[in-house]
């Protein structure tokens, strides 16, 4: 048990307990040296006595002590916090678990210092335990950890020969003068030990007034008595039962009986003190006057700690913890024990002389060089966006106790210099070198790190590992790739890394449980999944498979059909301009055929080991191919999709004019469509933009922005595919609208049951073609411009769209414009006969009759071909020369 007494004293009354027959001890500082006093009832004394408790903690049951009540506001001054229980302590131990203040468990000490303090207030981790201590506590010569870890490692200067003491520990030193001053200032106190001077016992007989009194400590082996001279003991003390000795606040459940009825140690445990400080992991408190005067009343010391201590204008100081967002002279303060200053301009060199820092965090302060570092107990360094462009193993070999470092993102032109130096780091066990130009790494570079247990590699650029790259690294438990391409790994990646627990990364492949250790499980692999393609296949579903199947039999099947039946069978209808534009639309759609037929046989090449040639794939000149297949005949098709309608209008809203496409400048359009398509497909093969792996970005070959994942090239591809074909179909949609628009307003008027049922089939059939082109580009531009808005969209979607969405038209447009057509024109023929016999019946019948003129008969044919023009119009018989041809019996015009 703790005690700090100076001199024991026995009070001369009953006291019926068997410390009666004891004997009063008086004590120096530090329970080192003894002289006593016997207890005997015949010396006529009224001392007080100091006994240590031993297990009895027992006092006068009719005995309490009263605490004054503390009205000084000392507890509002600088560096002191107001605890739970209106105690006050130091603001750096507000949060700290054995300080009793405002945290009960570790978890708590977090809570409590990002919720009370901002900045939040900075702790040291012990190495073995969750224990966390203040900064300030750290290479005091007192262990705080239960491992030790806050002083095992710690680094002083030698003692100056005999102007210093060195103290039992052989790290602590004090000045010589001090040695046996009666008050120990090494923390075993061995400062104290064979000293040859003793207290006088006569001194104390003759200095002693009876109760009441007031009673101070020197701390140096003696202590005063005062009279009371008013009826209640000084705020700064107690008293001992009724009329007995004020005795200081201090020595109130300090573990030892002070008061003659033992009541200054009862009810302990809960036992509080407002308005008074509260030493640290202690139940003693003391009167704020007590505080920085010269002697030590709390058992860890702390009462005496920060004194004169000044926090420098622009910094938030925890004790000796500084958070600062200035320039500041850190060599006014050879205590620094943790500094973090971002932004600012200090450098390396302004704190050499802080031999004490154990965390230094300057980023962002522009340093350009780190130079040789002796700082001895320095066990993290962040130095992150700063200028530097090298760094060698010499400037940091003398951190010996370095744990952590944090390099990234500095302009380094190389670290090799580092990472094969002569120098080891044994205690590192922390590196952030992300954003650093790594982009191959070989089984030596991080040889001088054998103790490593995280590494960041994050967005280093690195793309390269070599067989067992990271087999030096015995020890790894974290590793982050984030932000790294890694395409190319070996199969043993990951070999010798048995104490591996969690990989963080971007490529999926990492994951893949034929490439992880065999004790990390690949749930503790961190990594996107990739929507498109697994470890083993290109494509992960069976059901991308089916569809991606159905869509390339659908789109080459159907396309070659209508190409060849329009080329080689229609002869005729070749010659009119939509029939161009739907012959160049089997082509475009073709290729996208092409493309899906490309992609299904890598899947099927590659299926059950694709995770070792997923690179190879995406880089080769198949998938490039496929690609640009892709994009051209995409971007080919909605432009042909936009001439059709064009010239569907042209024909229908202007039928007696010549505003029409001829076959020849049908063939000029398409062409300059296909060079312009060729000129968007090849964009990204460029010298200038071939960096962009426009067609490598996923397994599909093709990247569809409409996902908020960042890419090389993503505003073009956003420019092309989301923001062009939303135009191209907004531009059909309304086209098509006209088309219907124009067919009911050039209708003759007739019977309203069949014209309503004419117009409800061309609604129906323009309708197919705005809703087929709606479900393939409006869900593609309304995604892709809602991603570009920062509204998440989901990964899976990328692979809807790919799959399910893009190839739609092009495997539905044979249907819409040629077997449809097909349909119709045999519906026709039959309607067309029908009515050829009808009208040979009335021709016979007006021939037959005398009634009738050659000027009527020549009036009834002109209404009969308007009759039927209207019918021919409302039918989908779009051309005049066809309606000349059946009215009038006239050949059309070969010439147009």
């Amino acid at each position: 048990m703790w005690f700090d007494r100076t001199l024991a004293v026995h009070f001369n009354t009953s006291f019926n307990d068997e410390h009666t027959a004891q004997h009063c001890t008086i004590l120096r500082n530090g329970d080192n040296w003894l002289s006593d006093v016997a207890c005997d009832e015949a010396v006529p004394a009224a001392f007080f006595c100091e006994i240590k408790t031993g297990g009895t903690t027992t006092g006068s049951r009719n005995a309490s002590i009263q605490l004054p009540t503390s009205t000084d506001k000392i507890m509002f001054q600088e560096h002191l916090a107001k605890c739970d229980n209106n105690h006050t302590t130091h603001d750096f131990l507000a949060c700290d678990v054995d300080a009793n203040c405002s945290a009960v468990d570790f978890a708590s000490s977090v809570t409590c210092s990002n919720s009370k303090f901002s900045p939040p207030v900075p702790f040291f981790h012990c190495r073995s335990t969750l224990h966390r201590i203040p900064y300030t506590l750290v290479c005091d010569h007192r262990a705080d950890c239960c491992d030790s870890s806050d002083e095992d490692f710690c680094q002083f200067s030698p003692c100056l020969g005999r102007k210093q003491f060195a103290c039992n520990d052989k790290k602590q030193c004090v000045p010589r003068e001090q040695r046996c001053d009666k008050l120990s200032q090494c923390v075993d106190k061995s400062d104290e030990l064979k000293c040859s001077d003793k207290v006088n016992v006569e001194d104390v007989y003759h200095n002693t007034l009876l109760p009441p009194a007031v009673v101070d400590f020197t701390g140096k082996g003696s202590f005063t008595l005062t009279p009371l001279n008013s009826s209640t003991c000084p705020e700064t003390h107690f008293q001992c039962h009724v009329n007995g000795y004020c005795m200081p606040v201090y020595v109130r459940c300090n573990g030892v009986f002070d008061c003659r009825g033992k009541e200054d140690e009862m009810d302990c445990d809960s036992y509080t003190c407002p308005g008074f400080y509260r030493c640290r992991a202690s139940k003693i408190c003391l009167h704020h006057d007590h505080l920085c005067d010269g002697v030590f009343q709390c058992p860890q010391r702390d009462d005496e700690l920060l004194c004169n201590f000044t926090c420098p204008e622009n910094c938030t100081c925890y004790g000796h913890a500084f958070i600062c967002t200035g320039e500041f002279s850190a060599d006014h303060h050879n205590d620094l024990r943790y500094l973090e200053a971002p932004g600012t301009k200090l450098k390396l060199t302004d704190v050499s002389s802080n031999k004490l820092l154990i965390h230094v965090g300057l980023r962002n302060c522009g340093i350009i060089r780190i130079g040789e570092l002796n700082l001895p107990n320095l066990q993290s360094l962040d130095l992150s966006y700063n200028k530097l462009t090298s760094i060698t193993g010499s400037e940091l070999g003398q951190l010996i106790n370095l744990h952590y470092l944090v390099l990234a993102f500095n302009p380094f032109d190389t670290i090799h210099s580092l990472l094969d130096s002569k120098y080891t780091f044994p205690y590192l066990i922390y590196v952030n070198v992300a954003g650093l130009p790594f982009t191959e790494l070989n089984t030596t570079f991080f040889a001088a790190f054998p103790s490593l247990k995280t590494l960041n590699l994050s967005n280093s650029g690195l793309d390269r590992v070599s067989e067992s790259g990271f087999q030096s690294l015995k020890h790894l438990n974290d590793l982050d790739l984030r932000g790294c391409p890694m395409q190319r790994f070996s199969r043993g990646v990951f070999e010798g890394l048995e104490n591996l627990q969690h990989v963080y990364a971007d490529n999926y492949k990492l994951c893949c449980p034929a490439v992880l250790p065999a004790q990390l499980d690949p749930s503790d692999c961190h990594a996107p999944k990739d929507e498109i393609s697994s470890c083993d296949a290109l494509l992960r579903s069976e059901v991308f498979r089916v569809f991606l199947a159905l869509y390339a039999i659908l789109a080459l099947l159907g396309n070659l059909a209508s190409f060849i039946y329009r080329v080689f069978i229609e002869k005729a209808s070749a010659k009119l301009g939509f029939d161009v534009f739907v012959t160049h639309l089997c082509v475009a759609d073709f290729l996208m055929g092409a493309y899906l037929a490309i992609v299904g046989v890598a899947d099927r090449i590659y299926d059950g080991n694709y995770r070792w040639n997923d690179s190879e794939w995406k880089h080769s000149a198949a998938c490039k191919v496929a690609g640009f297949l892709s994009l051209l005949s995409s971007e080919v098709s909605a432009f042909l999709i936009c001439l059709i309608t064009l010239e569907r209008f042209l024909v229908i809203g202007f039928p007696l004019k010549s505003l029409r496409f001829s076959r020849w400048s049908a063939h000029v359009a398409c062409v300059t469509l296909w060079i312009f398509g060729l000129l968007l497909a090849a964009v990204p093969l460029l010298p200038n933009t071939a960096h962009w792996q426009f067609y490598s970005q996923s397994g599909i070959c093709i990247p569809l922005p409409v996902t908020r994942k960042e890419f090389p090239g993503g505003d073009y591809a956003f420019g092309t595919m989301i923001a062009l074909n939303f135009v191209l179909f907004l531009f059909i949609a309304v086209g098509q609208l006209l088309i219907y628009w124009s067919i009911r307003s050039n209708s003759i008027p007739g019977n309203q049951s069949s014209k309503k049922s004419k117009d409800m089939a061309v609604a129906r059939r323009l309708l197919a073609v705005v809703m087929t082109d709606f479900l393939c580009w409006f869900p593609i531009g309304l995604l892709g411009i809602l991603a570009r808005s920062g509204v998440p969209i989901p990964g899976d979607v990328n692979v809807a769209m790919a799959i399910f969405v893009l190839p739609f038209n092009s495997a539905l447009n044979p249907f819409l414009y040629t077997f449809n057509m097909l349909r119709e024109r045999r519906r026709k023929a039959r309607l067309a006969k029908e009515e050829r016999s009808e009208h040979a019946t009335t021709q016979h019948s007006v021939q037959s009759s005398l009634a009738v003129t050659s000027s009527q008969q020549k009036a009834y044919t002109e209404k009969e071909a308007w009759k039927l023009f209207d019918r021919f119009l409302k039918e989908g018989v779009l051309s005049l020369d066809r309606v000349r041809h059946r009215v009038l019996d006239v050949e059309p015009d070969q010439n147009k």
